[in-house]
């Protein structure tokens, strides 16, 4: 693996509550596209995926448009000093394994489908512990407009970390809900 840090944005949508990173391999063996949607509301089968470390939920159980930045490759901390600042929540580890390629979108979005190679995100094959970070970007003042959309420059929503797995029999989250609510 290069020991450069790396790190991407993606601005993705969603119509099920729930964005999340994949690896396609996994849900290629699941069915056709038309049965993902049943797949994808059956809290079982979200858990075994996220068990596997081919699925990593990223969400607040809401509908909408969010900026995910992800960062890999890096050592210590993968959130900035500013990010720090308006962290909401963070998700206990998450195991996430992947084949070289993850995807990222809309769980409704999850599997192979065409055309998805802007949501494609090249991470070196292996398994990882990824963290998830809810961002209250708003509360940054210079952050929204007068509409209450973010400013160029704005903090995303979430942060994701992905760290290269150090500890062997780790146990690691598997709920579908990426935060406990309190």
């Amino acid at each position: 693996m290069s020991s450069t840090p790396q790190q991407i944005s993606r601005t993705v949508r969603t119509d099920a509550g729930l964005c999340a990173l994949w690896q396609t391999e996994y849900f290629t063996e699941k069915g056709e596209p038309d049965d993902w949607d049943d797949w994808a509301s059956d809290d079982e089968l979200l858990v075994q995926a996220i068990s596997a470390g081919a699925l990593l939920p990223i969400g607040v159980g809401a509908d909408g448009v969010f900026e995910v930045l992800i960062r890999w490759n890096f050592s210590g901390s993968g959130l900035t000093e500013r990010e720090r600042r308006y962290v909401l929540v963070s998700s206990e580890s998450y195991l996430l394994t992947s084949p070289g390629v993850l995807y990222i979108g809309g769980l409704e979005e999850a599997g192979d489908l065409p055309g998805r190679d802007v949501n494609r995100i090249e991470v070196p094959g292996g398994r990882y512990s990824a963290t998830v970070h809810l961002i209250d970007w708003r509360a940054e003042t210079e952050s929204a407009g007068k509409d209450g959309r973010p400013l160029e420059g704005a903090l995303p929503d979430f942060v994701v970390e992905i760290h290269v797995e150090d500890e062997a029999g780790k146990v690691y989250r598997i709920k579908p809900a990426t935060f406990d609510r309190p």
